[in-house]
């Protein structure tokens, strides 16, 4: 019976009516509202050019929204998606350049404008990953003089006291800008979202490693990366191997393609939040796991919470509930159910599910090679 079910519910899925996802929409955002309490979840954007991400969807309308971005049509575009958003009052656009230290900077203006960088890149100097960039992404590079402004600045003019979610994607800058929030706002993050470069381009200061390090000093850990891949290209095209020599599709998993990038996610020590007892920051940690589907974990955290006393048993099964509820129509479906039936499908459709298909990565949906 279960198979029928959620053969139906899939069928649901695909034909179902905008009115039936707004409802499902509607749920999630009252859930999330539930779980959070009577505060709001302040989420930055630092290179928020591409707009809102997949996976902070399910913010619009929880969330105060900071998304900050040095060009100025970038900025313009942004403000026109949000002022179609169900709240656009929770979001703010901040068209800024971000540095550690602030003030006059060079930006390198690359022809496609998300290339763009306070770093200066010159592939040439590379002699191991300088011939995996495709020249017409970055050249002609322009340079502009730019006012830039401190993370702790621009919180400051938003009158923000603090970041409970950021996602960093600066191209090579990330961590230095981090460096640039003042030390009361980085001992309150709870999540970072960073991208991180895995190929000599960027200096050893700006990669995966440091940022361990420095996350690690500032009390989060590392629970997630997604990987990012590139395939050796033959003057400048990345397809050029697998169709022309191999005689395989762009994409096929029979060549395999470098590592170039992590996207990383990292959380504050639970521990830490535990031993402070806040009941508060407590709430919005669970939302930061919610977001990138750490659902165990914030189911976890409010019972540990509730067995040291930082949460009544009535206040705890609340957020329980809330927790529960918000992955049911966040994120659940009826094929991804628990029952013998469903699990002896799934286990026939792994055997012809092609390796290149979209896949499901922790957050988000992902091509091969990626993820």
């Amino acid at each position: 019976m279960s198979l029928l079910r959620a053969a139906g519910a899939l069928m649901c899925r695909v034909f179902q009516p905008r009115s039936f996802r707004g409802r499902r929409r509607l749920a999630a955002r009252q859930a999330a509202k539930a779980l959070l309490g009577e505060q709001a979840l302040i989420a930055v954007d630092a290179g928020a050019a591409n707009g809102l991400l997949p996976h902070w969807e399910f913010l619009d309308g929880v969330a105060d929204i900071l998304q900050i971005e040095p060009r100025a049509d970038a900025c313009a575009d942004l403000a026109a998606r949000n002022a179609a958003r169900q709240d656009p009052g929770r979001y703010r656009v901040v068209q800024a350049g971000l540095s550690e230290q602030g003030g006059r900077s060079i930006l390198h203006v690359s022809n496609a404008p998300t290339g763009s960088s306070l770093l200066r890149i010159d592939p040439k100097a590379s002699a191991d990953c300088g011939d995996y960039v495709d020249p017409t992404y970055l050249y002609p590079i322009t340079e502009e003089q730019i006012e830039t402004r401190t993370l702790a600045q621009v919180m400051d003019e938003a009158g923000a006291p603090r970041i409970d979610l950021i996602k960093l994607d600066v191209q090579g800058s990330e961590l230095a800008i981090l460096r640039g929030l003042d030390r009361a706002r980085q001992s309150r993050l709870l999540s970072v979202e960073v991208e991180l470069g895995l190929h000599d381009l960027y200096p050893r200061e700006c990669g995966f490693q440091a940022a361990c390090d420095d996350l690690d000093a500032q009390g989060l850990e590392l629970f997630d990366v997604r990987v990012s891949r590139v395939h050796r290209p033959f003057n400048g095209d990345h397809e050029y191997y697998q169709r022309k020599v191999f005689g395989v599709h762009a994409n096929s998993p029979t060549i395999s393609a470098r590592i170039w990038e992590f996207d990383a996610v990292f959380f504050r020590r639970k521990s830490l939040l535990l031993a402070e007892g806040d009941p508060q920051a407590l709430r919005r940690m669970m939302l930061a796991y919610c977001t990138y589907n750490f659902y165990s974990e914030a189911y976890s955290l409010a019972e540990k919470a509730r067995d040291l006393g930082h949460f009544s048993a009535a206040e705890a099964d609340a957020i329980l509930a809330a927790i529960v509820k918000l992955h049911r129509e966040s994120v659940f479906e009826e094929w991804l159910a628990d029952s013998p039936a469903l699990t002896r499908f799934r286990r026939h459709l792994y055997r012809i599910a092609p390796r290149s298909a979209p896949r499901w990565c922790q957050y988000m949906y992902q091509d091969y090679p990626n993820g």
